[in-house]
């Protein structure tokens, strides 16, 4: 049986709470819980402030025994870590290593397949240079 508005709003007008937790807590949609707090006049519950990309790249890499970083969190179905719908593990990893956003992909320079350690990244700076490509550099 799913919550009555007047459930809802009892618990509401008693405790702060989110939305999120409250649906959860009473088993129904928190757009469900938005709308009882909306019609009562009461603001909207603020959301926990959302962690940095970084922050979120220190909560889900691990490092291993011989070196390199796995990822824990979400990927693509290629395997491609993601840290958001739009941002790569690695772009973030690159920029926490070397302290500048990378140019253009972000690429691996070991043999572990998606591996973030920092150093084992490449931008195509980097990869220009190593190549000697020091016009392709300059553009």
């Amino acid at each position: 049986m799913s919550p009555s508005w007047e459930g809802v709003a009892a618990v509401l007008q008693a405790e702060t709470v989110s939305d999120l937790e409250l649906a959860e807590r009473l088993g129904c949609r928190p757009a469900f819980v938005a709308r009882v707090r909306d019609s009562l006049g009461l603001p909207a519950y603020p959301a926990p402030p959302r962690p940095s990309p970084e922050e979120r790249f220190q909560e889900l890499a691990r490092v291993t025994k011989d070196g390199h970083v796995t990822w824990t969190g979400r990927t693509t179905r290629d395997g491609v870590p993601l840290v958001d719908h739009f941002v790569t593990a690695a772009r973030v990893a690159f920029r926490l290593h070397h302290g500048r956003e990378p140019e253009g992909q972000v690429r691996g320079t070991c043999r572990v397949n998606h591996c973030l350690a920092g150093e084992h990244l490449a931008d195509r700076v980097m990869r220009e240079l190593a190549k000697g490509d020091l016009k392709a550099v300059r553009a």
